[in-house]
């Protein structure tokens, strides 16, 4: 099944973005009175991400944080303070809050192991949810999590901001109308200064660097071949420093990956840690039959050296369409609408699986060593 494309236009009527979008940055949520359009919402998982998306939540028009939940006791109280305003219950155990609350939907900001047994709890309650990026960090758990959104009654949106991008929407409206011609090749980046730390250092947490974090760039450029995934994949990684007692598998801080994709349409990355700061850069390019494509600048260059704006630049800021894609959500599960969700468990899925494949050509489970090999999109055993 491939995610449904719709026009920038189409998005902005759907989601009410155009409208909504005006208030951030200035909502005022002056008061906490409970409306029945309201969307009352749960929160699993209030760390860092978490804490992050939930203070994007409170300015979102229609949302009611009527619950928080962790594991850790001091981040339950710091989210209850966060929200306040709507005096939002505080639980340390997911189905406690589950069985308590009268929900609509739950937002999901865990470690990336951890999705699968907070989502799939939240679908089989039915409920909407939104979970956080990439599904899971094997394939066996997002096989579990696409299965369970599948039959679902409420809706599931995976946290890939950039399809929610309004720069990235344009720019690829363009690529597929056949502005930039026939896909030839596609080159991607994502270079840091930092490195991975603590628990994305434990793979079997994370899935590793590339999985936890650049599978970001992996949706964008399924979603440039329209949702298609790549039929092989080589990759090269590497760990550059030595850390006190590491977890084993440990993540790696450097990687080089080629996928080819049906048509015989390349896929070359980097993604690099640890690197000056001069050096840090996000690049998303796609290469085309008569111009080529730059998504974060939203750009287009044809051959003979004119340029054209054909979306807006998102520049640095990496985490640019997360206020609309939680606008989206709400508005979504407010009329209880799956068709709305531009980033499912069947886009989600591809992205996921792309980064997992990576990480299987680079690194062999068994033996504990990063050694290159070519994996086919059949060898990750996907059931779904």
């Amino acid at each position: 099944m491939r995610g449904k494309d719709v026009s920038r236009r189409e998005f902005l009527q759907k989601t009410a973005i155009g409208a909504s979008a005006l208030v951030f940055g200035a909502a005022t949520r002056g008061s906490a009175e409970s409306s029945e359009k309201d969307v009352a919402l749960g929160f699993i998982g209030v760390g860092g991400r978490g804490t992050h998306v939930l203070r994007k939540m409170m300015n979102v028009p229609g949302a009611r944080v009527e619950a928080v939940c962790d594991l850790i006791d001091y981040r339950v109280r710091q989210a209850e303070k966060i929200a306040e305003q709507f005096k939002p219950r505080g639980y340390l155990d997911l189905h406690r809050m589950l069985e308590k609350e009268k929900l609509h939907g739950v937002v999901v900001a865990t470690e990336v192991g951890n999705h699968a047994k907070c989502v799939i709890p939240v679908l089989e309650a039915g409920l909407h949810c939104f979970s956080e990026k990439p599904m899971d960090c094997t394939v066996e758990k997002v096989d579990d999590i696409t299965k369970a959104a599948r039959k679902a009654k409420g809706l599931y949106q995976v946290g890939f901001q950039r399809r929610y991008n309004l720069g990235f929407i344009s720019a690829m409206e363009k690529i597929h109308a056949g502005e930039a011609g026939k896909v030839l090749f596609m080159q991607g980046q994502w270079h840091w200064s930092t490195g991975p730390g603590r628990w994305v250092l434990d793979v079997n947490m994370s899935g590793g660097r590339l999985v936890e974090q650049a599978c970001h760039h992996m949706d964008v450029m399924s979603w440039v071949m329209k949702n298609e995934h790549p039929l092989t994949c080589a990759a090269m990684g590497a760990i550059t420093v030595k850390y006190e007692n590491p977890p084993v598998p440990t993540s790696e801080d450097k990687s080089a990956i080629t996928y080819m994709f049906p048509g015989g349409i390349i896929y070359s990355y980097t993604h690099l840690s640890l690197l000056p700061k001069q050096f840090e850069k996000e690049k998303l390019w796609v290469f085309g039959e008569k111009a080529g494509v730059d998504l974060p600048e939203g750009m287009l260059y044809d051959r003979e050296g004119n340029e054209k704006q054909i979306g807006e630049a998102s520049g640095p800021d990496w985490d640019k369409g997360t206020d609309e894609e939680l606008v989206g959500f709400v508005e979504a599960v407010r009329k209880n609408d799956k068709t709305l969700v531009r980033s499912n468990q069947e886009t989600g899925r591809v992205s996921t699986l792309m980064a997992l494949m990576g990480r299987q050509a680079m690194y062999d489970r068994t033996s504990d060593k990063f050694e290159p090999r070519l994996v086919r999109w059949e060898d990750l055993g996907s059931t779904t």
